[in-house]
């Protein structure tokens, strides 16, 4: 019986010290970015904040290189996208962050109800969310105008609004 705990006592070590996949240094933290039904999501911009930022490619993948272990919180943007915020902990080379993200248009119903609500501060909040990589994009400035009416009932924000929906 003591020959066979001995046996199993350095088989056991190596066991638990091959399955912990914690690593010291740096390696590649790898993600893919897709919309609700799996697709891959193209041009989306991921920041793990001190300097790492990347572009996702054609396949939505994106690769952050020399990245050490540990918790990062990732943001990312793109141009007729919703803007993204998660957690991360980094801490196995093999691990794939995987996000998923909405396209602007899914605001719609939040936003509407928020409107209906009067809740303007919300809703201009929940929009800002997506700004960075929409500035320009017909459907988010769409968005302000709708917003800035409802709050206000000008006549200039009525027509900046029959504006915004003319360029949609």
């Amino acid at each position: 019986m003591r020959a066979k705990s001995i046996f199993l006592l350095p088989l056991l070590i190596t066991f638990f010290s091959c399955a912990s996949t914690k690593f010291e240094g740096k390696a590649v933290m790898t993600g893919r970015v897709s919309d609700p039904k799996g697709n891959p999501v193209p041009n989306y911009h991921i920041s793990a904040g001190i300097g790492m930022e990347a572009m996702t490619d054609s396949g939505g993948i994106f690769v952050f290189r020399n990245t050490p272990s540990g918790n990062y919180h990732l943001r990312g943007f793109g141009n007729g996208w919703r803007g993204t915020d998660t957690d991360f902990y980094f801490h196995d080379r093999k691990d794939i962050v995987c996000i998923q993200v909405w396209p602007l248009d899914s605001l719609t119903d939040e936003i509407s109800a928020m409107l209906d609500e009067e809740k303007f501060e919300e809703a201009n909040s929940l929009l800002k969310k997506s700004r960075r990589g929409n500035e320009k994009n017909p459907l988010y400035e769409c968005y302000q105008d709708l917003i800035r009416w409802c709050e206000t009932k000008s006549d200039k924000a009525r027509k900046n609004l029959i504006s915004s929906l003319g360029k949609l």
